[in-house]
């Protein structure tokens, strides 16, 4: 299969998680609210995480995609590195990305080769972004890390009713961390690192980081 196609179809299943009601509460913290339900995919849990943001979902949605498309690298401390090794166009593209370790280093860094398709659902004027891992001839797994595989998985920013400079900002994790990890700690673990992409996320929008000319501290 096509990785597109792959892409398209982590979408449709993304979409019967955006609609589910069947989420129970893992954590809030501040403006933040997580849930989970058990995955359709693997033997684990789907987690979801919401918060209202200011700006546009046209504008937010670049905060959330890796370079040259969008500055997620900028801001998201969890990121080690980050390549997109195939692009069609804006829309699709191919990444490698490489976390760091967390979980105060129980969790070792992980890597991730994932197609991501980015859409316009017009009716709503939700923008979003698809993703799930795929196997890729030009990405072998690097000896210093795990490989890691996210299960349909994206971002959908949703226009606020009533204040058009406002977003709601949902993301769905559902990612297999590989590995002998007790479930106990991925459970622990996961929650904290969607509360802090939010926080990550926000103080990026609060700076302007897509805007700000690269470097634009160091000036005198």
């Amino acid at each position: 299969m096509e990785y597109r196609e792959k892409a398209e179809k982590a979408g449709e299943k993304l979409m019967e998680y955006y609609k589910a009601t069947d989420w129970k509460i893992s954590k809030i913290s501040k403006e933040v609210t997580v849930s989970h339900k058990q995955s359709a995919e693997f033997d684990g849990h789907i987690y979801k995480a919401e918060c209202i943001l200011d700006g546009e979902p046209d504008e937010i949605i670049k905060y959330v995609i890796p370079a040259p498309f969008g500055v997620r690298e900028s801001w998201d401390k969890t990121i080690k590195s980050s390549e997109i090794i195939h692009s069609e166009d804006e829309d699709f593209f191919i990444v490698r990305s490489q976390t760091h370790s967390s979980a105060m280093g129980l969790i070792s860094s992980r890597d991730f080769v994932d197609a991501v398709i980015l859409k316009h659902l017009d009716d709503d004027g939700i923008v979003c972004t698809n993703s799930i891992s795929i196997e890729h001839p030009d990405c072998a797994a690097k000896d210093e890390c795990i490989r890691g595989f996210n299960h349909p998985g994206g971002t959908f920013c949703v226009p606020e009713p009533g204040d058009a400079m406002k977003t709601k900002v949902v993301t769905f994790l559902q990612s297999d961390l590989c590995g002998m990890l007790p479930r106990t700690l991925v459970e622990t673990a996961l929650p904290n690192t969607m509360i802090d992409f939010f926080i990550g996320l926000k103080t990026a929008i609060d700076n302007d980081l897509l805007h700000k000319p690269p470097n634009a501290d160091d000036k005198a």
